[in-house]
């Protein structure tokens, strides 16, 4: 068993609390008998002290216990699931301290428990095992409920983006560039900025960015980057040194974090620079003008990216953060689709949802999303254009998508393109908004006849559309379901004629 001092300690405040109650004895009177104040005593039982070797064997000596019993991080029937449970990291992972849980205090409560409640946590913990559910998916999951709770909105981190630009006299008149920021990093940060060396190893041709720190900071950038790409990762390295978020990792590319910290800080500095880039007022009143239109025309998102010289995931992401505080418009979504050349299959990359009760990007990346949304079929035109996109031209389109169950509609923008550095990786990414009254009145075009619209749902695995020329997996999830509910309907309409007999 692999624990944390922190985690240690609280075993050992757990089994200490777990045999002085065997032995019927309070706290008050645990303290007379080895000598060592009841305030002390509480803070071992709470996990926040670890005592020192002569406290120990006080309090084994009161207890009448071994030394080495006390110390033993084996615990009994009843609290081994939570020793389990500190074992497996599920807890340190998730952001408890970011909603104003103590992690200590929540494991003292687990711990008096009834045992249905333990029987609980043991299989929440052995579910995790055998679904795979890494570290890394409960940081993820945890980080994305993060920013549904905060509908994506950070106000402290656009004050921050208000600050360095009167700082540093930074102009919104054009697009951010990147060599504004380079200077920046250079003069005011004191870093060093590569753009040779990280290209030299074949195998980090996908990372775009390195950074080495020391008396000054190298920032190792891959000559491939677009220059949106290279104004965002500039611009996440500027958030983390205004915003003074030390706990982070130095890679930028899809590599493991060491902590949901490193995650949130990386998730800060990210929004700092899409936020540095499109500057809010000016994309509010953008957005407006695009809203306004009576036509649905994709040139006017092209404009869009080209005018903040911003990806068209950035973008779309920032129009996330602002559809609800400025448009009223709350019920959106967010998607990230990923594919190779060499790949059948679609990997969701990155999702947020926001007020929606709806998977729209599936239940588990193992089930086949549903072919029939826009975001799959802007991936599939820049795939089949592959290499040949020189330009990196966009496959941009819109598109009204019906739930098959629930009759929700949304109207959906999709943008596919080369996945830049890799050349034979694409990507796409796709806005969604809750197709409702307030939609209609803030959107013109949401009527544009030109809009394709389709019957959509979340996995093959779980969908009973007929006759789908797209299907891309039989609906065994859907059928399995149907065949517990007729089991379910044969057995009430027997138990209601026996009660008639």
């Amino acid at each position: 068993m692999i624990l944390s001092n922190n985690n240690i300690k609280l075993i050992f405040g757990l089994k200490l609390k777990q045999l002085r109650l065997n032995k019927k004895l309070s706290i008050s009177q645990l303290s007379k008998k080895s000598g060592i104040s009841i305030s002390y005593l509480n803070e071992i039982e709470n996990g926040k002290k670890y005592p020192k070797s002569d406290k120990i064997a006080a309090i084994s000596s009161a207890l009448n216990v071994t030394y080495d019993n006390l110390v033993s991080l084996k615990l009994t029937k009843k609290l081994k699931p939570i020793a389990d449970l500190l074992e497996s990291n599920i807890l340190e992972q998730l952001p408890l301290d970011h909603y104003g849980i103590d992690l200590n205090k929540l494991v003292v409560l687990l711990s008096n428990a009834s045992l249905p409640l333990s029987a609980l946590v043991s299989t929440i913990v052995e579910l995790a095992k055998n679904s795979e559910m890494s570290e890394q998916n409960f940081s993820r999951t945890a980080l994305r409920t993060y920013k549904e709770f905060n509908e994506n909105y950070f106000e402290d981190i656009e004050k921050s983006v208000d600050k360095i630009i009167a700082k540093h006299k930074i102009s919104q008149k054009g697009a951010i560039k990147s060599s504004l920021l380079i200077k920046i990093l250079t003069d005011k940060y004191n870093y060093i900025i590569d753009k040779d060396t990280l290209n030299k190893y074949s195998n980090l041709s996908g990372i775009r960015s390195v950074v080495i720190p020391g008396n000054k900071n190298m920032l190792l950038l891959n000559k491939n980057l677009s220059e949106s790409q290279l104004t965002f990762t500039l611009g996440k390295e500027l958030g983390y040194n205004f915003l003074n978020l030390k706990d982070r990792n130095f890679a930028y590319s899809q590599m493991k974090v060491d902590s949901f910290d490193q995650l949130l800080n990386n998730f800060r500095a990210s929004y700092f620079s899409s936020a540095l880039i499109l500057n809010k007022q000016k994309l509010t009143k953008d957005l407006k003008a695009f809203f306004n239109k009576k036509k649905w025309d994709p040139k006017s998102l092209q404009v869009l990216f080209n005018k903040y010289n911003s990806s068209p995931e950035m973008t779309f992401q920032r129009i996330t953060a602002l559809a609800s505080k400025y448009f009223n418009l709350n019920s959106v979504f967010f998607l990230r689709f990923n594919t190779t050349n060499d790949n059948r299959e679609y990997n969701l990359i990155k999702e947020l949802r926001l007020n929606l009760n709806e998977n729209q990007g599936g239940y588990a990346t193992e089930e086949h999303y549903c072919r029939r949304w826009v975001s799959l079929s802007v991936l599939n035109k820049a795939k089949k254009y592959g290499i040949k996109n020189k330009t990196k031209k966009l496959f941009i389109d819109a598109q009204i998508s019906e739930f098959y169950v629930s009759k929700n509609k949304y109207f959906c923008f999709a943008v596919g393109n080369t996945n830049s550095p890799f050349s034979e990786n694409y990507s796409s990414v796709t806005l969604g908004f809750l197709l409702n009254d307030n939609f209609k009145k803030q959107v013109k075009f949401w009527n544009d006849p030109n809009i394709k619209e389709r019957e959509v749902n979340d996995t093959c695995e779980r969908c009973m559309i007929k006759n789908c020329k797209e299907r891309a997996s039989a609906p065994t999830k859907a059928e399995e379901q149907n065949n517990v509910e007729k089991i379910r309907e044969t057995i009430a309409e027997m138990i209601e004629q026996l009660n008639k007999e």
